[in-house]
């Protein structure tokens, strides 16, 4: 049965997708259902992680060029595309990426009591932000996604000065 899902699946735009829905249902339930949000963030994670573990049995390590190409004509005007793969370094910063989030959502369980919402959404928004980077083989979308990734660190800042220190240090530490 696992040789016939393998065959079928050659896609990974549900990769990027998962976490995008994960983060959009919270916001139709109310703060104060704490506990049905932190479950859908924790099961919407969980899935994103045990998503990219099918194309590692299919991934061929001896080719270096990138797999699971998909590509969408965005701005043909432009000639930018939504150009989509993997190859072995990017599909390690996948995997562990989607690893990490469960935990990070994990360790902040016990405090999610008045931000609940908003620390599972900014978490499922960082976790797509970040798939789509090492998915990206569009030149202009791959040196402009790794700078939104700070953004949902910062919706939760209630001072702006708290918020562009933050800024700086992510960005200092990345660069």
């Amino acid at each position: 049965m696992l040789e016939h899902f393998c065959e079928c699946y050659s896609d990974l735009s549900g990769l990027i997708l998962c976490p995008v829905l994960g983060s959009i249902t919270p916001l139709f339930i109310p703060n104060s259902r704490i506990r049905p949000i932190r479950l859908i963030g924790l099961c919407a994670s969980l899935i994103t992680f045990l998503y990219p573990l099918v194309p590692r049995i299919q991934f061929d390590p001896s080719t270096a060029k990138s797999q699971f190409v998909e590509s969408l004509q965005w701005l043909p005007y432009e000639n930018i595309n939504f150009y989509l793969g993997i190859d072995g370094i990017s599909l390690f910063f996948v995997i562990l990426t989607t690893f990490l989030i469960p935990i990070c959502i994990l360790v902040g369980w016990s405090g999610m009591r008045s931000y609940g919402k908003e620390y599972i959404t900014a978490s499922l928004i960082r976790e797509f932000l970040m798939i789509a980077v090492f998915r990206m083989l569009d030149p202009l979308l791959f040196y402009v996604l790794p700078e939104s990734v700070p953004i949902p660190m910062l919706c939760g800042a209630e001072h702006l000065l708290f918020a562009g220190i933050k800024l700086f240090l992510c960005r200092g530490l990345v660069q």
